[in-house]
């Protein structure tokens, strides 16, 4: 990349290429009554029209819940082109194809559709109301997911309470934003039967299921290929229509066809994430002890789910979240995923998580107000200690390893958590308002199929595949089925395969992104690569170090000592003087060397296939601590300082690890501090611009202070854990947490973000009104 040798989707040309781009709907919930495209067809240099009508008699449908959970989450059909009513603005209706980008938006203009008008619903609150119309045929109502879960006797733990906090949190709808929109190539192989599709996705071989399985063609007509991807965040995954009505647009043309997402487009049809309401009682003694709570998450979906994970992704996460690193005994949670008006719903990095946090910790802030203590002293009195380790929550997750107490304490070692407080003191009585706040959390990554059975989703390839092959000059390929959309898999993964095989670094390459090339597997997502591609590749290339020790004894002569490699050359570790290249025993497997005879029980060459499915999530841990400045005036909130502590087991690259943590710190102050996607009442967009939907530059963001620990999973090889979106989860509530503390003498309750100017300002004035 920084020689400028990045290839992302548009810089590929395939002759006779044209372009495409998309009718789509003006209304949030209508019927389709009239489609007129004959004016389009007539602009010089436009090629065609596919209307719903051509499409749908030959598509199957995507199921966005997989088969054997709908006792969780509702199935219904989608298809890749509405059948006769629009459910968002935004929702591609047609695609045309031109020879050129500016032809095919011409085209657009000449297109008129007649619409009917139906009542939209935009929030849960519109859709859940008695007579409120449905989106979907064959639903009864609009809740697309529910799910009760918990343990433990709440009834008895408020009965015992010496505070009951009774709070309802509203979250923003919010989106990634990535430098690179979404964009599609198709091409259309008539002779062949075959589909070449390239797609800027996550998921290469999952999305090759879905072009298959929609297309009605078997998956080995499909191939997939994912080039440079200039950042994903979890919404460039599957289910998307616009990629399968251009494959469907190449077939009819016989030509390959591409389109491009402009930002308009971006925000208003790629995937939303992180709109819920969350209602919360909680129970605690008056030492800060938290006895139980009580949660309902009411997460607003959308008018669609993106993919077979996405109905209960963020229902579930957000409520399996809230009981946070601490000894929860008594909990019950409702989560519901509602069907609304808007974009779809998809994963967006730190899925549930980021709500589930913010809930927990602005809920620790309250009970130290509450009780005149520190907020880091309730936070250590309701911790899960290191000992007690596995540990299953009442939430039902089993987290693995870590010391939460031990990261908070170097937390406060790291920022002088103490000097900070004195400050803030010294601030007040000056009559500034300094804030400081804390977040400590656990993240689960890498959901292997058992953790998925237990949501009731089936269907999913929840592992990871590594193929590496040595060939006979001793050079090695590692063939994966990840997806890097940025984390660096070309060289963490090469650095892995030549740290187990004891090679260069130059001689190992990693082919992902291709699945003509790469073995099946899940893709890139809920932070796994580390942890399920990396264990693939940890098993396969043992299996290759065991044949190459096997080998190299008829070199060495040496039937009984222990060997290793290192540096490229195979030595008995009791006599290291007698040693051989690993070139010239991976010559030997192909009978290339002819220095030995291989015995009839070994296999010719050096090559082998590995999969690994997470036996259960692993749990990353953090804690944050960030420092701001409000200026009640304004409502502008400065952001001064930023701590991290941050455990994600055993590190494979720490300039990486440390890379993805400080990014996503950034992201995560955007989101706690600018983003919103807002609509009005009749589902209308309001952002549809980054003039509206504000994000941080590097001017907002400040040196972040990071530590890192480490404390192995014992559940994965080498025990690694992921790491990509903490700094996002840690972030959005430590900024919030600051804010709240800022705002204090105002007796301000944050329980709304973003916190920028306008609702800062307003909940002062508020504030001051009501006294």
């Amino acid at each position: 990349m920084v020689r400028g040798r990045g290839r992302f989707l548009d810089d590929i040309k395939l002759p006779g290429m044209c372009y495409a781009a998309f009718v789509r709907s003006l209304h949030a919930h209508a019927d389709i009554t009239g489609i007129h495209v004959d004016e389009a067809l007539k602009i010089p240099g436009a090629i065609a029209v596919i209307t719903p009508e051509e499409v749908l008699p030959h598509v199957e449908p995507v199921r966005p819940a997989a088969p054997g959970s709908s006792d969780f989450a509702r199935p219904y059909d989608r298809y890749p082109v509405p059948p006769g009513k629009v459910v968002f603005v935004g929702e591609p209706i047609l695609v045309v194809a031109a020879e050129t980008p500016h032809i095919a938006e011409d085209m657009l203009d000449a297109i008129t559709i007649d619409y009917e008008p139906i009542e939209a619903v935009t929030d849960v609150d519109q859709s859940l109301a008695p007579g409120a119309p449905t989106l979907h045929q064959g639903m009864a109502d609009n809740i697309v997911f529910f799910r009760e879960f918990g343990g433990g006797d709440t009834d008895k733990a408020f009965q015992q309470a010496d505070l009951v906090l009774e709070k309802t949190f509203n979250f923003p709808r919010q989106t990634a934003v990535p430098l690179e929109g979404r964009g599609v190539i198709a091409s259309y192989d008539r002779g062949q039967d075959h589909l070449t599709v390239w797609t800027s996705t996550r998921a290469p071989h999952q999305s090759r299921s879905v072009f298959a399985t929609v297309m009605r063609l078997p998956e080995y007509g499909v191939r997939v290929i994912g080039p440079d991807t200039g950042g994903e965040f979890g919404i460039k995954g599957t289910g998307y229509p616009e990629a399968i009505m251009l494959s469907f647009l190449s077939k009819k043309i016989d030509r390959p066809v591409k389109w491009v997402e402009d930002r308009m487009e971006n925000l208003l049809a790629c995937a939303h994430a992180h709109e819920q309401r969350v209602e919360v009682s909680v129970a605690a003694k008056g030492d800060g002890t938290v006895l139980g709570i009580r949660s309902k998450v009411l997460v607003d979906q959308g008018a669609h789910c993106l993919g077979p994970t996405s109905a209960g992704l963020e229902p579930m996460t957000t409520g399996q979240s809230i009981v946070g690193p601490y000894r929860i005994e008594n909990y019950h949670c409702e989560a519901y995923g509602i069907l609304t008006n808007k974009c779809p719903g998809g994963p967006y990095r730190g899925v549930g998580t980021v709500q589930g946090v913010f809930v927990i910790e602005r809920i620790m802030d309250m009970i130290a107000q509450a009780f005149d203590m520190d907020p880091a002293e309730v936070r250590d009195r309701n911790f899960i200690q290191p000992h007690e380790l596995p540990y299953e929550t009442v939430a039902g997750r089993l987290y693995d390893s870590g010391d939460y107490p031990g990261s908070l304490e170097k937390l406060l070692q790291l920022s002088e958590y103490q000097n900070l407080r004195l400050a803030q003191q010294r601030a007040r009585a000056n009559g500034e308002h300094l804030g400081i706040g804390i977040s400590c959390f656990v993240e689960h990554t890498s959901t292997g199929s058992q953790d998925y059975h237990k949501r009731g989703v089936y269907g999913l390839p929840a592992f990871d595949s590594a193929t590496i092959q040595v060939d006979p000059r001793g050079n090695i390929t590692a063939a994966v089925s990840a997806q890097s959309t940025g984390q660096n898999h070309e060289s963490v993964f090469a650095n892995l395969v030549a740290r187990e095989l004891g090679v260069p670094y130059a001689t190992v390459k990693i082919i992902e992104g291709d699945t003509d090339a790469t073995p099946f597997g899940s893709g890139t997502g809920v932070s796994r690569s580390a942890v399920s591609t990396g264990g693939a590749i940890r098993l396969a290339a043992q299996d290759i170090k065991q044949k190459v020790l096997e080998l190299a004894r008829f070199f060495l002569e040496n039937e009984e000592g222990e060997l290793d490699i290192a540096g490229g050359e195979v030595f008995v570790k009791a006599d290291p003087a007698r040693r051989v290249s690993f070139a010239r025993v991976a010559a030997s497997a192909y009978d290339a060397s002819r220095e030995v005879s291989l015995p009839e029980n070994i296999e010719r060459g050096l090559r082998v296939t590995r999969s690994f499915d997470p036996p259960h999530q692993v749990f990353g841990n953090g804690a944050h601590l960030a420092v701001v400045r409000v200026t009640p005036e304004t409502g502008v909130v400065k952001l001064e300082k930023y701590f991290v502590v941050e455990d994600c087991g055993t590190i494979m690259d720490h300039v990486v690890v440390e890379g993805q943590v400080v990014g996503a710190v950034a992201m995560g102050i955007g989101n706690a501090l600018l983003e919103e996607l807002r609509y009005d009442e009749g589902g209308q967009l309001l952002t549809g611009s980054l003039m509206d939907y504000l994000v941080p530059t590097s001017m907002d963001i400040p040196e972040i202070q990071t530590l890192h620990t480490e404390s192995p999973s014992p559940f994965t090889e080498g025990g690694v854990k992921g790491v990509g979106e903490a700094g996002t989860v840690g972030a959005y509530t430590a900024v919030a947490n600051a804010v709240a503390d800022a705002l204090l003498p105002f007796s301000v309750e944050l329980t709304e973000p973003p916190v920028g100017p306008e609702r800062v300002w307003n909940m002062i004035k508020m504030a001051q009104g009501n006294r």
